[in-house]
């Protein structure tokens, strides 16, 4: 069995929807994320747990990519 792990893309009226990197989606239900999550957070999940959790380290590094690349943009 896989894990699923991937960002938030967004949030619909029932779950979000994760991006993996293979570029395919999965839609998880808002009931099975992390209290706190927002779109952009790197979702992973623990199969011995069946939870999802937030990585922040991974976030972090890809909230800085995106500041990168829209800083080179407006330059």
């Amino acid at each position: 069995m896989t894990r699923l792990e991937g960002f938030v893309d967004h949030f619909e009226a029932n779950g979000a929807i994760i991006e993996m990197a293979d570029r395919s989606s999965a839609c998880v239900s808002r009931r099975n994320l992390p209290t706190h999550v927002h779109a952009g957070d790197f979702i992973v999940e623990d199969l011995e747990r069946q939870s999802l959790t937030v990585d922040a380290a991974i976030t972090q590094l890809h909230h800085r990519e995106i500041r990168l690349m829209n800083d080179s943009c407006f330059d």
